[in-house]
């Protein structure tokens, strides 16, 4: 008797391990990470076999490595919420907290318990945009490219990644010009066309002809990284005493826009916020010469 029920339990215990591992059921774990460095190397490689775009890889190396530094190599629900609770923003927790899940959940296996953590989308965060005598200031501060970028950033509109992408063969010198619609384009919106103002594209030749750049190569105009721009804004902000990220500029961007009277659409197109289908039916409204008329407005 005692051995029918001793292999009925083996069988019950063998099925729940098959219902676990279908359902992908993980026991909770709390490690210690004792080689951050390594740690983050290797996170890096799996992001790239699960073809995560090099911008949303270069943001959880950046949440990982100052998770890592803050919870000094502690993983449990306890060193997660406290660095959680080191900022007030809630976009800057629901960011964290994505690039967390990946690390902690599917790459360390450690569990499910990381999902417990969750905010109010409803719960709108009031983002201030900094005056242009504090822009200024954080400016100066930044390594020469990076100064470049930022200012190609604020008089843009364009994303990061946009301006990273960027050849000279992009740049139309006569309109001081920069053409995107072959460095992004996503599913539902498209990059399109945007410009930079005169003082922004003469300080970027200048930048090119210090760093002897051949204008017949095809390289990129910038040889710095996301993660290595993310830095220095980092290294700024602490300086200056207020916290600025390359998103912000394109933030600035808008409201100089919307306070020149710009309408939204032409707004929305220089940040490549319009669909292919608008584009493709209203060209008049969005070809350069249009576009450089209302870039005009808030160029002063």
């Amino acid at each position: 008797m005692s051995l029918e029920i001793d292999e009925k339990l083996d069988h019950i215990l063998q099925d729940l391990e098959l219902i676990k591992n279908q359902l992908k059921i993980v026991p909770n774990r709390e490690i210690t990470i004792d080689n951050g460095k390594s740690s983050i190397e290797d996170y890096e490689k799996f992001a790239k076999e699960l073809k995560l775009d090099e911008k949303t890889i270069t943001n959880h190396l950046s949440t990982i490595s100052r998770f890592l530094a803050h919870s000094k190599g502690v993983i449990d629900i306890n060193s997660v919420k406290e660095f959680l609770d080191s900022n007030d923003s809630l976009s800057w927790k629901s960011n964290q907290i994505k690039a967390l899940r990946k690390y902690i959940r599917d790459f360390l296996n450690l569990g499910n318990w990381i999902d417990e953590f969750k905010f109010s989308k409803s719960n709108a965060e009031i983002r201030t945009v900094p005056v242009d005598e504090d822009l200024m200031k954080f400016l100066q501060l930044l390594p020469k490219q990076t100064q470049v970028i930022a200012l190609v950033l604020v008089t843009s509109g364009l994303r990061i990644g946009e301006v990273l992408s960027l050849r000279f063969v992009n740049i139309a010198n006569e309109l001081n010009m920069i053409d995107v619609s072959k460095v992004h384009e996503g599913d539902t919106k498209h990059s399109w066309l945007s410009f930079v103002t005169q003082q922004t594209i003469e300080i970027l030749y200048e930048y090119l002809r210090e760093i002897n750049f051949d204008y017949e190569d095809e390289s990129k105009l910038f040889s710095n990284s996301s993660r290595v721009v993310q830095s220095n804004f980092e290294q700024a902000s602490e300086k200056i005493g207020f916290k600025l990220k390359p998103h912000t500029l394109r933030m600035v961007f808008t409201e100089k826009c919307t306070m020149s009277g710009i309408k939204d659409k032409y707004i929305n197109a220089f940040c490549g916020r319009v669909s292919k289908s608008v584009l493709a039916k209203n060209y008049t409204d969005y070809s350069p010469t249009s576009l450089k008329r209302e870039y005009e407005k808030v160029e002063s």
